[in-house]
């Protein structure tokens, strides 16, 4: 793939600013999904709520900005994974490190259906929790039925590793 000096600068822009938040590990070093289902977010029309509707499926969490060029690649993939996989117990679930305003406009431009939050340090947080400790976007985690940390993927997801994961846990 090639990528634009935008690419690039977005690219570093979404590490720079992740890593000017603070650092709170997970207790005992492994993924937590606890705070995944326990802290409230907004959702897109800025009411709390928390993910606990989604135990019991496999998840695909995927952290990620407006602003972060690779997330605006992706996008469109997950989409497309949500469409071939939500009716096999999959979900993809988006939190979004964003103001309100930027999310709506991007989901829908996007034509983003899978459920999507948002947050700030609270969502930077959940992330830490499950195992990104530099807290980059994009960030994407996948749980089986249980809650369990299958994989972590930090920065870009290679093109079918994610339909690979999916495959045998949506079975």
């Amino acid at each position: 793939m090639v990528v634009s000096r935008t690419g690039r600068i977005g690219a570093l822009a979404c590490l720079a600013w992740a890593l000017s938040a603070p650092v709170h590990a997970a207790e005992g070093g492994s993924p937590s999904t606890d705070s995944l289902y326990a802290t409230p977010l907004k959702n897109l029309q800025d009411e709390p709520q928390t993910l606990e509707a989604y135990k019991g499926k496999v998840s695909v969490v995927y952290f990620w900005a407006t602003w972060c060029a690779p997330c605006q690649i992706e996008t469109p993939k997950l989409v497309r994974l949500y469409d071939k996989f939500k009716d096999k117990g999959v979900v993809v679930i988006g939190i979004a490190l964003d103001n309100a305003d930027k999310v709506r406009a991007f989901t829908k431009k996007m034509g983003v259906a899978y459920p999507t939050v948002y947050g700030g340090t609270s969502a930077i947080q959940i992330g830490r929790d499950l195992g990104n400790d530099v807290g980059a976007v994009p960030f994407t985690v996948i749980l089986d039925r249980s809650g369990k940390v299958v994989e972590t993927i930090k920065g870009d997801t290679p093109d079918g590793k994610l339909e690979s994961i999916l495959a045998p846990l949506a079975g």
